[in-house]
């Protein structure tokens, strides 16, 4: 991303918060326990290290993403799966993939950055230490995608990866 496209970011001061403003909440966890029958889950932060916290509900729950659950299974063509791997902006998602160097690999993550004219994409590998999380994913070998709760299975083989 260029210096002149990238936009300043300044964090909420909880000390300025007061009712009635509008705020959203983002964050990305694993569930460390889940509560029986989906009332809540205890989650670890995977963006603030040491930070934990429960989200209590169904109705909460229900309404979140998972890079994990699918309810339908879709074949689609590659550029298909590609098209909905590079809208999947602030979404968690499964991406299985053939590597560069060769064999599968299955990561979970988000999506940082699509770059549509070398059919690649920036994603966040979450299961990973936060050093080194970054990773590419070749659209042309994407054998599969979990995203919004459907399994997006890509119809033949895969093409080899570019070296």
């Amino acid at each position: 991303m260029s210096e002149s496209s990238e936009r300043k970011r300044n964090r909420v001061d909880p000390a300025k918060v007061k009712a009635g403003d509008l705020m959203a909440f983002v964050y990305y966890g694993k569930v460390e326990k889940a509560g029986e029958g989906g009332l809540s889950v205890r989650i670890k932060s995977l963006d603030e290290a040491e930070c934990e916290f429960s989200v209590a509900g169904k109705a909460l729950i229900a309404s979140s993403f998972s890079a994990d659950q699918f309810l339908e299974e879709e074949k689609v063509s590659k550029t298909r799966a590609a098209e909905i791997l590079v809208t999947s902006f602030n979404r968690p998602l499964t991406v299985c993939f053939v590597k560069q160097a060769g064999g599968t690999r299955v990561l979970r993550g988000r999506l940082l950055q699509p770059e549509p004219l070398l059919g690649r994409s920036y994603v966040e590998d979450l299961d990973v230490s936060r050093k080194e999380r970054i990773r590419l994913v070749d659209h042309r070998t994407i054998r599969y995608l979990i995203v919004e709760g459907v399994k997006y299975t890509v119809k033949g083989k895969p093409a080899p990866p570019r070296l």
